[in-house]
């Protein structure tokens, strides 16, 4: 029997691949894993190096190259319909495992409880640019109750990494068809707010894992078209959940806030004069940083500041 199926989606991921597998494959268990990868038409050599390890472990791995690109959700509800384990593990092809008991730890917490939708667990942040890392990046909101982790959840701040799931109750209560049927490019926080508002989550107070933040990967994107089409997405999400499970109004109201500033620093650093105007009159309590973005946002002399602030 599998307990574990370790989720692995990967996208030309060449240069972190391997390293992702070997803190997998470091895991020491008491139980029956298996690692599931889906592809999703990589053009590098990603696939190449995962064919490798599987000659050497064939009875683990289990992967599969996309017949065409799928896009993020698409290839994490493709490849979880190929995982036989009563846990998924998620974890990306430039993530890793930094600590040897990580995928114990996480079963043993699930095992304990089977009213739990997931568990999150600490989180390492790699920056490639500067080579620095920030130890237990989320221990704030790992350590908070869970009134807070949820609020957090729900405004969509929770880093997902390190996280790992029920696979029944993945089935149960996550709306995949509806959310590829919308066409997202944001997996994470659907699947994570579908869990919390209908099952019970824990948290794991240790960092077990390490996200790297570096360009290549789709959610750092440098962009504005990127960065705009991201943020966007995100708030037609939370009216979307906001309808169906009826946020407390402090969270909506708390969201946009955040958004229209978001938006107004991102007006300022690509000088977008109208988008600044725009979001500029919908945030209600204006900060000096807010007008610092706005006048970059309207004239070029200001734009330096942005970055300095």
């Amino acid at each position: 029997m599998i307990v574990l199926s370790v989720h692995l989606i990967t996208f030309n991921n060449e240069n972190h691949i391997e390293e992702t597998l070997k803190s997998v494959l470091n895991q020491k268990m008491n139980f029956n894993y298996e690692i599931v990868v889906g592809d999703d038409c990589s053009s590098d050599k990603t696939l190449e190096i995962i064919k490798a390890y599987e000659v050497d472990h064939p009875t683990i791995f289990n992967v599969k190259k996309n017949e065409k690109q799928l896009g993020i959700l698409g290839n994490f509800k493709a490849t979880l319909d190929r995982c036989q384990g009563k846990y998924v593990f998620d974890i990306a092809g430039d993530d890793l495992l930094k600590h040897d008991y990580a995928l114990q730890k996480m079963v043993d917490t699930l095992e304990r409880d089977d009213t739990l939708g997931f568990i999150d667990s600490g989180v390492d942040f790699l920056y490639e640019s500067t080579n620095t890392t920030t130890k237990f990046f989320n221990k704030t909101v790992i350590q908070a109750s869970k009134e807070f982790y949820k609020q957090e959840l729900l405004l969509g701040k929770i880093t997902p990494t390190g996280i790992c799931f029920s696979r029944k109750k993945l089935y149960q209560h996550v709306d995949f068809n509806k959310y590829l049927g919308m066409k997202l490019t944001i997996d994470d926080y659907p699947i994570l707010v579908d869990l919390a508002m209908n099952t019970n989550f824990k948290t794991i107070n240790e960092s077990l894992n390490l996200y790297r933040v570096h360009d290549t990967s789709y959610s750092h994107k440098k962009s504005f078209d990127s960065q705009l089409f991201m943020k966007n997405q995100m708030k037609n999400l939370v009216d979307y959940f906001n309808m169906k499970y009826t946020y407390d109004a402090n969270i909506i109201e708390s969201f946009y806030m955040n958004h229209y500033k978001e938006l107004l620093f991102l007006a300022g650093y690509y000088e977008k004069k109208a988008i600044g105007r725009a979001v500029f009159k919908k945030i209600k309590s204006k900060s000096i940083k807010d007008y610092i973005h706005y006048f970059a946002s309207q004239n070029t002399i200001f734009r330096k500041l942005v970055s300095i602030l």
